[in-house]
């Protein structure tokens, strides 16, 4: 009956409560889509940089990670024969490293030299996919083939088929330098990547550094499941004990810390919203208790416990914020939907997100269960809102509001 009786309440003023359910439906819209777009933008950034930059794991000498010397480098064919082994190792490649300086008729900058084999690399990130003129070290030349961003292109005032001299230091800490011509030209979304990183090929790096032959100063895999990417480091890493392997959350610590407050960043906010509501709410729910006040002070009278009508208000106030959160729940779901299958384009503000590794074409999302735990925080709010409204009817007492 008390059931009964608090869901006919709520629509006595159909008025006043379509008003707060309207606010509680849009706040949660809002907060849930801010939510949604901020988990996309950080989806986003891992994605790309496990794609074009880190991949899944990598695999140093350790003293390699501390020193950068050209002499810390570890056996391709040993460390082949573990990845080949591990049955979830997808792909690999192996890396030559190097910092030096790169050179035009026209500008210099300080770039880090990756030296790859273009087959195997093409299998752990995706640069290849994002060379927008020329082509992945596909042309024969007498001249030795470098790929750079357009960005860095920009600053060295080069194109395809400039002749760019490197600079850098041998593994003996010799000078030296080399002419590359630049046959491809790729862009990603991170400015501060494109702007330092040049790609030439492994064994030619290799040779102008004097590294012995098969010696290399990284490897770089994917993995068949993602779930496992912890146990598969820990495994590699008990192999083999003088190589180092790290995770993507390992080798960059700021998009492990950013992925996993991501979660609390959004609750935090749907609890801000949810907090601004409650003004709201119990303020609705005191107008409802006294122009009640004669109704109430009659049941009083009559024998109705205080629990019962403790028991009414609380009731009352939960189907008030739960019709406003169920409504608040599908136009999210339906608009994160839209847009998360679409994509939202901040064209005119690319050059900033970039700056910050950051993709303009951002695709909301948000995990099912957040929709469930949002409602939890719904029906706390509501009985935490239906706490003063209480208080107030119970101070009523049954003769004087029967008489007022």
């Amino acid at each position: 009956m008390i059931v009964a009786y608090a869901w006919r309440n709520v629509w006595r003023n159909s008025t006043r409560s379509l008003a707060v359910i309207l606010a509680l439906a849009t706040g949660l819209l809002g907060a849930l889509f801010i939510a949604a777009l901020a988990n996309g933008m950080m989806d986003k950034w891992v994605k790309t940089a496990i794609d074009n930059e880190i991949s899944d794991l990598q695999m140093h000498h350790p003293e390699y990670l501390i020193t950068q010397e050209l002499t810390s480098t570890m056996d391709q064919d040993r460390i082949a024969q573990y990845l080949k082994a591990d049955s979830n190792i997808a792909s690999y490649s192996f890396r030559v490293k190097v910092d030096g300086m790169a050179a035009t008729a026209n500008n210099s900058v300080q770039v880090t030299g990756l030296g790859v084999d273009p087959t195997t690399e093409s299998e752990v990130t995706n640069i290849h996919h994002l060379v927008e003129e020329g082509s992945y070290f596909e042309d024969q030349s007498n001249f030795k083939s470098m790929v750079i961003s357009r960005k860095m292109a920009d600053k060295l005032k080069a194109g395809l088929k400039s002749k760019i001299i490197l600079t850098l230091a041998d593994a003996q800490g010799e000078i030296a330098y080399e002419n590359f011509k630049v046959t491809g030209l790729f862009a990603t979304n991170n400015t501060m990547f494109d702007e330092s990183t040049i790609f030439v090929e492994k064994d030619q790096l290799a040779r102008i550094l004097k590294l012995e032959p098969g010696q290399v100063h990284e490897a770089a895999a994917r993995v068949v499941d993602p779930d496992l990417l912890e146990v598969t480091v820990a495994g590699l890493n008990s192999s083999l004990g003088d190589v180092e392997t790290e995770s993507w959350k390992e080798l960059n610590p700021t998009l492990k810390v950013t992925a996993s407050t991501m979660d609390l960043y959004n609750y935090i906010l749907v609890g801000v919203v949810l907090l601004a509501l409650i003004f709201g709410i119990v303020n609705t729910m005191l107008m409802a208790i006294l122009e009640r006040t004669k109704e109430i002070g009659m049941l009083t009278a009559l024998g109705l416990s205080r629990l019962k009508i403790a028991q009414m208000i609380i009731a009352e106030t939960v189907f008030l914020c739960l019709v406003g959160s169920t409504i608040g729940n599908l136009l999210s779901f339906l608009a994160i939907g839209y847009f998360g299958r679409r994509g939202i384009h901040f064209e005119e503000f690319a050059e900033g997100f970039e700056s910050f590794g950051l993709s303009a074409e951002v695709f909301p999302s948000i995990d099912t269960e957040m929709y469930f735990t949002i409602t939890i925080m719904v029906v706390i709010t509501a009985i935490f809102s239906s706490i003063f409204p209480i208080v107030r009817a119970f101070k009523l007492e049954p003769a004087e509001a029967i008489r007022d």
